[in-house]
């Protein structure tokens, strides 16, 4: 039930309405191979070898399903909230840090404000593209080593914490962007989710219109839910991901030296 890493972060890039067209693909195969092959092995081509089948097993399945594709969202949102936060906090730490040049000596300016400039490079142009799919390092590049430098012989304690705070927030954005939900969740989810599309077919497996029906709504809320999730999944991937927006207008405004 787990699709290899490459096609997962493949399916994770794609538009929004291409992930849904996939995703809806998928489980809609699900769904027939469930309607047309799974329920008539079990209760028949008629549906009358089974007997009757109890509605409530089709809804208990329904509000397990529910609860454990509630706990994945929620730990979805969470991840999603804590990198906007971390994404923030750096921006505005370094944006501080940026501030903070014109209170320190003079012939210590200049300096500053390129390794800035050459960190905030770093930043968009080599590591935030990784974010995604690849695990960059918690180990501090050259130039923010070089800031961090800067900052401890300037003599202002507010550069200091500002840096100090920046490194904060960047190592927290690479731990959000390097962890992954674990597939044993994603797999039970499916799991739960066949379960149920064969349950509710086995509710109505004497009818096979309604049969259809039934199983065609519950997939389409099924799907939706996983199109969702995956969108999020991911901060730093896909159509949804975080972008370095602050960080490019702070590099444009020391780019225009002012």
């Amino acid at each position: 039930m787990i699709a290899p890493p490459q096609f997962i972060e493949a399916l994770l890039t794609l538009p929004l309405p291409l992930l849904g067209v996939v995703v809806g693909g998928i489980w809609t195969l699900l769904a027939i191979f469930v309607h047309r092959v799974l329920v008539p092995w079990i209760a028949g081509p008629d549906g009358r070898t089974l007997g009757k089948f109890e509605a409530e097993v089709a809804s208990q399945l329904g509000i397990v399903l529910g609860l454990l594709l509630s706990f994945n969202a929620v730990t979805v949102w969470e991840q999603s909230g804590a990198a906007r936060d971390a994404t923030i906090a750096e921006a505005s730490a370094l944006r501080e840090v940026y501030e903070l040049v014109p209170d320190i000596a003079p012939e210590k300016q200049a300096e500053v404000r390129g390794t800035l400039a050459t960190y905030l490079a770093y930043l968009i142009d080599d590591e935030w593209p990784r974010l995604g799919s690849e695990a960059p390092s918690l180990d501090k590049p050259a130039s923010l080593r070089q800031l961090s430098r800067l900052s401890r012989t300037a003599g202002d304690p507010d550069l200091h914490d500002a840096v100090a705070a920046a490194v904060d927030a960047r190592d927290d954005r690479i731990r959000i962007a390097t962890s992954r939900m674990l597939p044993a969740r994603w797999s039970i989810v499916i799991v739960l989710g066949v379960l149920a599309l064969v349950a509710i077919g086995l509710v109505h497996a004497e009818h096979r219109r309604a049969r259809a029906v039934a199983i065609g709504m519950v997939t389409f809320a099924i799907a939706s839910c996983f199109v969702v999730l995956m969108a999020q999944t991911r901060p730093f991937l896909g159509t949804l991901a975080l972008r370095p927006t602050e960080l490019a207008a702070l590099r444009a405004e020391l780019a225009r030296g002012r």
